[in-house]
């Protein structure tokens, strides 16, 4: 009997850095009440190194006045999940509209 394997394949979904950049934004200042304060995040496209690294970083982090410490553990974690799950596009059609739509599972 012989085993195949499957190619991995990248199941990202596209999405518009605004909308990203909202969706990151809403998931830190749900994870804890002290990160209400929490201004957003600037994320920018890269070269991924491998085939399956994501296309696209954090660039810089706006905290306000939000708990650095809480705000930073729960932005590295939602951070290398939504690096696993979505890509950056250039240009997604209606992604400017409606930015806080875009989910995950916080």
């Amino acid at each position: 009997m012989a085993w195949h394997r499957k190619k991995p394949s990248d199941t990202r979904s596209s999405v518009s850095p605004e909308r990203l950049q909202a969706a990151i934004t809403k998931g830190v200042k749900k994870s804890d009440a002290k990160c209400e304060g929490f201004i957003g995040v600037i994320v920018q496209r890269q070269t991924p190194k491998a085939r399956f690294d994501a296309d696209w970083s954090v660039k810089g982090v706006r905290f306000g006045k939000a708990d650095r410490d809480k705000c930073g553990l729960a932005l590295v974690t939602i951070v290398e999940r939504m690096q696993r799950e979505f890509s950056l596009a250039a240009d997604v059609p209606g992604s400017a509209e409606k930015p806080d739509e875009l989910e995950s599972d916080v």
